[in-house]
């Protein structure tokens, strides 16, 4: 049969045997071409398919979020905390799916992670709060790498969260049992302070008044008594006398330590120059105070704070530090008062600070506390051989 011949609406088409072979050739690669296709989108489905399951089974949620903030790919996890269940949640744009949001995610407090990947080409992490299906919020702390396709264009990020939801609420409660521990020191160092004058009063009212009375009569039950000079009796007097004046003299120092006259009257500095003489004078190490009065003066009670910091700090110079010198300094500025208290001596690791054990530490600790119940704070800087320096500010 030298041609081949179709009819198709009563007409007849004859087409040469060259052609006709060379069609059925045509015929023969595109069927192996599309079975090439099929064979293709198979394996692709079926790496598709491998890729789903591998991440559906992280047990925290990850997206795939193109450049144009519609999401790619979730998984098992993600789906269920977007959409309720584990079905297919849809192409959607992220920031209506998390955030419940019309727009995109900006400002600090809600910072976009896919603006900032492409802006940096490198991987963030940002705390956001989400939202569940049900309209739960939810703290999600946000993992954002850069993904990039064949040719480095940005292509959007891979983004994984994990729910940080009750760590945040620990930590807020935290901060709140922090705020009322601190607000409790500071009242427990007012009423400290209060109590304190308290009894240096009714030491100055009622022992020291009584104490005057007493050598009082003593010298007149002495000049009214005929006695002889040598006398036993004569060496009473005087004895007694001698023991009420020490007497004396000791409720005057104790008064001073429980409430120095000098804080009131003349403020941090004086004080400070006050305590320090005493500090030189009972364990002979030098110490120099150099500073100005600040003006106008601080509040009594970051005055009483700062006094008794400096208190504490030498007792632990006299204790532990086997220092030669130290220096006192008041630094202001309009904002800030800064109070260094510096020793040459031993030192210590600044590590044991965090560390209070067996009694010790606790001087340390207190130092702080009454730093920060006043607003301020307390830096210790110390080091074996390298002295201390106990650094104290608080605003003005």
């Amino acid at each position: 049969m030298g041609a081949w011949a179709r009819v198709h609406e009563r007409e007849t088409v004859e087409i040469p045997s060259e052609e006709y072979e060379s069609l059925k050739s045509r015929v023969r690669e595109l069927e192996s071409a599309v079975a090439d296709y099929r064979r293709a989108e198979g394996v692709l489905e079926a790496a598709r398919a491998l890729q789903q399951s591998i991440i559906d089974g992280l047990v925290e949620p990850v997206m795939v979020i193109g450049a144009d903030y519609r999401v790619k790919v979730m998984n098992r996890a993600a789906r269920e905390f977007v959409s309720g269940d584990t079905g297919s949640a849809g192409s959607a744009l992220c920031y209506q799916i998390s955030h419940q949001r019309d727009v995109p995610c900006d400002g600090v407090e809600h910072p976009c992670p896919l603006q900032q990947v492409r802006e940096s080409g490198q991987a963030v992490t940002v705390v956001h709060e989400h939202y569940r299906a049900d309209g739960e919020p939810r703290f999600v702390e946000v993992i954002a790498s850069p993904l990039w396709v064949a040719d480095g264009a940005f292509a959007g990020i891979i983004e994984s969260m994990r729910d940080i939801t009750e760590r945040k609420r620990d930590e807020e409660a935290l901060q709140h049992y922090a705020n009322r521990l601190r607000a409790l020191t500071a009242r427990l160092s007012e009423v400290t302070e209060a109590e304190r004058q308290r009894l240096a009063r009714e030491l100055h009212d009622q022992v020291g008044q009584n104490l005057t009375a007493l050598g009082i009569n003593l010298n007149i039950l002495r000049s009214q008594t005929q006695v002889q000079e040598a006398s036993p009796a004569s060496s009473r007097f005087a004895d007694s006398l001698a023991l009420v004046e020490q007497t004396a003299e000791s409720i005057r120092d104790l008064m001073a330590d429980l409430r120095p006259p000098v804080l009131d009257d003349y403020g941090l500095l004086a004080a400070v120059r006050w305590h320090g003489e005493q500090f030189a004078r009972r364990t002979r190490i030098s110490l120099v105070v150099v500073g100005e009065e600040p003006v106008p003066r601080l509040p009594a009670h970051v005055e009483n704070a700062l006094f008794r910091i400096v208190q504490e700090a030498l007792t632990n110079v006299a204790k532990h530090a086997q220092a030669h010198h130290v220096t006192v300094q008041v630094q202001t500025d309009s904002h800030i008062l800064r109070l260094v208290v510096a020793d040459d001596g031993v030192g210590f690791e600044a590590r044991r600070l965090n560390r209070v054990k067996g009694g010790e530490g606790w001087g340390l600790l207190t130092m702080t506390e009454r730093a920060e119940a006043v607003g301020g704070r307390c830096e210790i800087e110390s080091g074996p051989g390298q002295g201390t320096r106990v650094i104290v500010e608080v605003p003005r």
